[in-house]
């Protein structure tokens, strides 16, 4: 049989991210580190697959061959997809009688000869659920279990040439999805056909599924938030609120842009002028050295000035990248919010998408994907920004 194997990386610069987290690992006086991110495990193997519904773990010791477990059906994306060479796997779920996913990590953690040791969980991931944490515990008595959230995370904040160019791919799909989904938008249609005609240029376009749906908010849809549709008629004064995702080998890349079926309120042109302005205070604040909360101040304030600060109740923007359901961001690693003191450095990538929100009338929302730069920053998306009047 030929070699199937396919890495979306090399294996220098897989290594090169373990040798990263392994120093982190150091810092932390942790032994043992015990990966249950999928966005994690993919970072540091190439291993992907969306059944991450069953147990899943990348066990990393301080030293020594790392180690992929994963239930036995998936062992085969191991084998494809990623460099690793050592994976246990688990029948529980096929098997009444076979071991689970908990006790084979139990097993490889004593063959590791963990006894008294520190072991670092993503305590605050979403993988790691309440009774397989309480399991662990129980088996491990020896173990002292130790909250290692951030050491993948504080590596994969930083993203490589490499990396960048899948966002760059992604953003050129989420703007076919985009323009696909402008054209779509005539009195008359619904917001399913267009949301059928975004999907469609959005596959075509070499789009892969993304960590969130597409939101097509039409109507009295508009002003919910993370609305989809739902087979609306559009009529003349319809919004319709499109934030767009694409996808490359599970990096993201997001657009916000809003429609309006004529007639358009002046009030709605007015706050569309709004959300550009913010948005391009707050590209213009990005550079390395500033902080997150800096650059929400510079965004806020142009709201707050022009009086719709009721109106704009979330974070600024969001660090982007690799994502499976159920979230298109890495808000949960680094986001641009109020007074939040960490700083801006190259290689950061984010979705900055200032919206306003007023129940019963309207969204309006524009937004970019973009990258901060050695000397500022970089627009990685393009599309061009305005609101969009549909005659």
């Amino acid at each position: 049989m030929s070699d199937i194997k396919s890495l979306v990386f090399t294996v220098d610069e897989f290594k090169s991210r373990l040798q990263q987290v392994r120093e982190n690992m150091e810092k932390q006086g942790l032994n043992l580190l015990l990966v249950h991110t999928p966005e994690n495990i993919f970072y540091l193997t190439g291993y992907q697959t969306p059944g991450y519904y069953a147990y899943q773990c990348f066990v990393v010791p301080l030293d020594g061959e790392v180690v992929m477990i994963s239930r036995l059906i998936e062992s085969t994306n191991t084998i494809a997809r990623s460099w690793v060479k050592n994976i246990v796997t688990y029948t529980g779920m096929e098997d009444v009688n076979g071991k689970d996913g908990i006790q084979v990590t139990c097993e490889v953690m004593a063959d590791l000869g963990v006894k008294g040791a520190r072991v670092g969980l993503e305590m605050q991931g979403w993988f790691i659920s309440p009774a397989n944490y309480e399991k662990l515990q129980s088996a491990s008595p020896d173990v002292t279990f130790v909250d290692a959230t951030e050491v993948v995370n504080q590596v994969r904040v930083i993203k490589s040439p490499a990396e960048i160019a899948y966002i760059r791919q992604a953003a050129r799909v989420a703007e076919a999805s985009m323009s696909a989904a402008l054209a779509a938008i005539v009195p008359g249609t619904t917001d399913l056909n267009v949301a059928m005609e975004m999907m469609s240029a959005n596959i075509n376009a070499g789009g892969e599924y993304t960590g969130l749906p597409p939101f097509v908010a039409a109507g009295r849809n508009s002003y919910v938030t993370h609305a989809t549709w739902e087979g609306l008629e559009l009529r003349p004064g319809d919004p319709v609120f499109l934030e767009l995702p694409g996808c490359k080998n599970r990096y993201h890349a997001a657009l916000e842009r809003t429609a309006v079926i004529a007639p358009v309120p002046s009030k709605w042109k007015d706050m569309a002028k709004v959300v550009e302005d913010a948005l391009d205070a707050a590209i213009a604040t990005v550079r390395p050295g500033v902080t997150s909360g800096e650059v929400d101040e510079a965004c806020r304030s142009v709201v707050n000035d022009a009086g719709y600060g009721d109106y704009y109740t979330h974070r600024c923007g969001y660090s982007i990248g690799i994502a499976y359901p159920p979230d298109w961001g890495e808000g949960h690693i680094m986001s641009l919010r109020s007074k939040d003191p960490r700083v801006l450095r190259p290689g950061m990538t984010f979705h900055i998408p200032p919206a306003l929100f007023i129940y019963g009338e309207t969204a309006i929302g524009n937004s970019e994907t973009i990258l901060v730069t050695d000397s500022g920053c970089e627009v990685i998306t393009n599309f061009p920004r305005m609101l969009y009047v549909i005659d």
